[in-house]
């Protein structure tokens, strides 16, 4: 009865007494608003996330990244994380419940004459030692209780930790997605765009290669010097020495996007290699674009790394309340006899129930310094939680503004290329005509080439800086059931 009551009273005076920080999520000061213009057909305004790159109207790329939601392997290992992380929570939770485990024991004791004599006998009223048995075997078989009362919150806040890196973890499998996602698309964009280059290549080589052939009659004929007609086919070459550098590339693209969805190098060609020409997708009119405090609840890095500062908080309150005394509840209940025929008889039935009180002396040094340990870890995650924060507003708005110029300098590109059509019309009529020459001709053809080569690479890298801030705003979301 008096150890019911101390227990009853002990646990009535600390229950709920927790000790160490209680976490609150950081603020930070962010902008009002973007300080790079927005382009045309931006809208600042709180966004709902989509799949961006059905915007594309890509039907291949829609099944690219269709695949690699359940294929690729960065996001299977980010998956196994989770798991691992979830059963830990369980395991961590059943620690808060008593713990019973089925034990059997065995001992041979060798007691002391003054041990037995003067101690055990004496204390029950025989001292009489001719007859005395000093080996005694002693077999136990029973149940062993012990339940740790958390006083001060030490388990509270190893389960607030795990928590929270369970939700660290869910958002690093958003941030892979994100990442996945914007990388799948940027590849494939890269892929059409050196598609659509060697087609170009290889439609103005061929353009030229009929007049590269009458340059030993232009010299025989006095219309060309022999400087100019080696200097026609070099150019000539050199572009021609473009063309398996164009396929190394296309290579390249095809092996990444392979290996993206968990494929080998090889399994995509058929797939994804053209013979002619390609449709490069076009960019879409609607551009994604929020506030800048909206990139807190948005981006899932910055999301995890909110999480990994609570984990290294709940970690310092679990430092702290290891300094206190640890309080527990032990029971056992079974059969102890000296001889193992009796072992179940009723007589052997005994059971034991009582309270431990541990309280840390010569190891609180160790404790102490664990606590400054994380306490610095904390303000190490306070840091990084910042540096998080700060490189998604310079993602945004390197993004916004890549948008804003390269559109501008799209438009100027595509003044320059219609300008070249035209020259090159009006050099072939005049050709034609006897006003200018085969150099006049292929002069204006490679300003065309040029010009349509810097205007579709233009294009290319418009597209790339739409994927840019689609991912920089985390434009994308994965369902982690």
């Amino acid at each position: 009865m008096f150890i019911k009551r101390y227990c009853l009273l002990t646990f009535s005076l600390f229950s709920g007494c927790t000790v160490g920080p209680t976490y609150t999520p950081p603020e930070f000061n962010m902008p009002c608003s973007w300080h790079s213009d927005t382009f045309e057909g931006m809208e600042v305004e709180e966004t709902s996330k989509v799949c961006w790159w059905e915007n594309f109207n890509d039907p291949v790329l829609n099944s690219l990244i269709e695949r690699a939601a359940s294929q690729n392997l960065d996001l299977a290992i980010a998956t196994t994380r989770i798991l691992q992380v979830r059963r830990e929570k369980l395991g961590k939770s059943a620690e808060a419940y008593p713990h019973v485990d089925l034990s059997a024991n065995y001992d041979h004791v060798y007691y002391s004459k003054n041990a037995l004599v003067k101690g055990l006998l004496d204390t029950a009223g025989n001292c009489r030692d001719n007859n005395i048995k000093r080996n005694v075997n002693f077999f136990e078989l029973g149940f062993d209780a012990d339940w740790e009362i958390d006083l001060f919150g030490l388990r509270k806040h190893e389960m607030n930790a795990i928590e929270a890196q369970e939700r660290a973890s869910e958002e690093a499998l958003r941030d892979v997605w994100v990442s996945l996602s914007a990388e799948i698309a940027r590849s494939y964009i890269e892929l059409r765009g050196n598609q659509r280059s060697l087609y170009l290549l290889k439609r103005n080589l061929n353009a030229q290669e009929g007049m590269v052939e009458l340059n030993s009659d232009l010299v025989a004929g006095g219309v060309i010097s022999e400087l100019d007609a080696k200097q026609i086919s070099n150019q000539f070459n050199n572009q021609a020495a473009q063309k398996p550098l164009a396929e190394l590339s296309i290579s390249k693209s095809i092996h990444h996007l392979s290996i993206l969805l968990s494929y080998a190098p090889g399994d995509l060609f058929d797939e994804l290699a053209v013979e002619d020409d390609c449709i490069v997708p076009s960019l879409p009119y609607e551009k994604p674009i929020c506030i800048p405090s909206e990139l807190l609840r948005r981006r899932p890095d910055i999301r995890r790394a909110e999480r990994e500062l609570a984990v290294a908080t709940e970690k310092v309150g679990s430092a702290i309340a290891a300094l206190y005394p640890r309080f527990s509840l032990q029971g056992f209940i079974g059969e102890i006899s000296t001889n193992i025929g009796s072992i179940f008889n009723p007589a052997s039935l005994m059971w034991a129930v009582g309270p431990q009180l541990l309280v840390p002396v010569f190891n609180s040094r160790l404790i102490l310094e664990d606590v400054q340990i994380n306490k610095i870890l904390t303000q190490k995650a306070l840091y990084e939680y910042q540096k998080v924060v700060l490189t998604a507003l310079e993602e945004t708005e390197n993004a916004i503004a890549s948008f804003h110029f390269e559109g501008e300098h799209t438009k100027r590109l595509a003044e320059v290329f219609e300008g070249t059509k035209n020259a090159l019309e009006l050099t072939q009529q005049l050709y034609h005509t006897g006003v200018k020459n085969n150099l006049d001709v292929l002069a204006a053809i490679r300003a065309q080439i040029d010009a349509e080569s810097n205007y579709m690479q233009s294009q290319i890298s418009q597209l790339l800086n739409y994927i840019a801030l689609n991912k920089a705003l985390a434009g994308a979301d994965i369902d982690l059931e």
